[in-house]
């Protein structure tokens, strides 16, 4: 065995084991990271999720005997025969994934055909290189070899070699309309993918779930494995779809809206990517109400508008300058707009955005936000406050425009603004005092 694999095994244990950990640890991160701000969440979770990326990617059916089951001769439909060597690439074919929300799920997968019945999938995620060996016979297709050849050391993988090994799991079988099962995970046939490449139709869905998230992995004839879904027990997902095969990916930065003053479908194209991934409405949640227009202000020329999107735990509102089906993205936010007030000179317009105070600790508290802006040059404007307080730590209670360029609002008053605690604590409180604020701009 080779000794910084042995090393590697003792440290952390076979591949599954290494798998089940890391999603705990994910799991645990993600709990200890909801205090904070989503930002600070995505930014800390993902050196976890680019561990978790390899290791699903190294061996996500690993069992110590591979085995399949068939449903009863009543359920059975006729049985269609899989050319399982179409169930990879063409030789040579380097295949690019684009990821959503880990930059770990954007990766590369190289094919190299050995022989007729074996062949080498190489994956480059940007932060390690693995790569597995397959066997294909005629009735399936067997996970023989696997490693990372940074870590572990380049070892020369010979046919004689292959033939010489076990098999680890098995991948795929022909049969596949009378499988149930592949190695205790769920198979379903035939399935729909919707992914930048296409829209497959007969596709291959295999399941894994452990305690922490269910993992997904779709197979498509001629084209292999086309996509990949980590989903959490708390509705995050890690999402890796093909996105194009020996060119390299071009995401069109398009989205699908429902304007809400028309109750139309409108497709929006982006001038930039800031805040929105492109991958959001190929989410399996998404819909034709997924993502909702509302238009602010409108000009001669150009409107202000919202775009809200709305995908389980990825919540996403973005303030756009709209000129046609031209979109530029002028800011963003986790948080969920709950309104907006016009300036009485009608120049400027303040938006109100909060997650709700119905937290109940401090593990889930969320402060809210309030921004204004320039309705004619259709910028965000710098503000201040008349004493030295943090919006972005604040529970805001009420807001008003005073006069043309002040908006008074009102907060809890507590000692230190910034300290999410104090805020829970007054909310359970029976004696709640406030104070009055004023943000003024020039």
């Amino acid at each position: 065995m080779n000794e910084v694999k042995r090393q590697l095994d003792q440290k952390m244990g076979h591949t599954k084991a290494r798998s089940e950990k890391i999603l705990q640890m994910v799991e645990q991160n993600k709990k200890t990271q909801r205090k904070k701000s989503p930002k600070l969440y995505y930014v800390a979770f993902a050196t976890f999720a680019a561990l978790l990326a390899v290791l699903l990617y190294m061996n996500p059916f690993e069992t110590q005997a591979p085995t399949t089951s068939t449903p009863t001769p009543n359920e059975s439909s006729e049985q269609t025969s899989l050319n399982l060597k179409n169930l990879f690439k063409q030789d040579g074919d380097v295949a690019y994934f684009v990821g959503m929300n880990n930059e770990y799920a954007t990766f590369k997968e190289t094919t190299t055909w050995l022989s007729d019945n074996y062949v080498k999938i190489s994956v480059d995620n940007g932060a390690i290189e693995t790569r597995k060996f397959y066997r294909i016979t005629a009735d399936a297709i067997y996970l023989v070899f696997e490693d990372m050849p940074e870590m572990q050391g380049n070892k020369v993988i010979t046919l004689e070699y292959l033939d010489t090994l076990t098999p680890i799991s098995t991948l795929l079988v022909a049969d596949i309309e009378n499988t149930t099962t592949i190695n205790e995970n769920n198979v379903t046939y035939p399935a729909e993918l919707n992914i930048p490449l296409k829209k497959f139709n007969n596709v291959i869905e295999i399941t894994n779930e452990t305690e922490n998230a269910t993992m997904s992995f779709y197979y498509a004839e001629h084209f292999g494995l086309i996509g990949q879904i980590s989903t959490f027990t708390d509705g995050l997902q890690i999402i890796s779809l093909l996105t194009s095969i020996n060119t390299e990916p071009a995401i069109e930065l398009t989205l699908p809206v429902m304007n809400q003053a028309t109750h139309e479908k409108e497709i929006l194209t982006f001038e930039e990517r800031i805040m929105f991934d492109p991958l959001s409405m190929y989410h399996p949640k998404f819909t034709d109400t997924t993502a909702i227009y509302t238009t602010l202000h409108q000009s001669e020329e150009h409107e202000l508008g919202i775009i809200e999107i709305n995908l389980p735990q990825q919540f996403t509102n973005l303030i756009v300058v709209r000129t046609g089906d031209l979109v530029k993205t002028i800011s963003g936010d986790f948080r969920e707009i709950v309104d907006w007030k016009l300036s009485p000179d009608q120049k400027h317009i303040a938006i109100y955005s909060s997650d709700g105070h119905d937290w109940q600790s401090e593990e889930y508290y969320q402060s809210d936000n309030l921004e204004i802006y320039h309705l004619e040059q259709l910028l965000e404007v710098k503000t201040y406050t008349d004493e030295e307080l943090n919006l972005l730590h604040s529970t805001i209670l009420s807001y008003h425009w005073v006069d043309h360029d002040t908006l008074e609002y009102v907060v809890p008053d507590v000692e230190e603004p910034s300290y999410p605690k104090l805020f829970v604590d007054w909310m359970h409180a029976d004696n709640q005092p406030t104070k009055t604020l004023q943000i003024k701009f020039e």
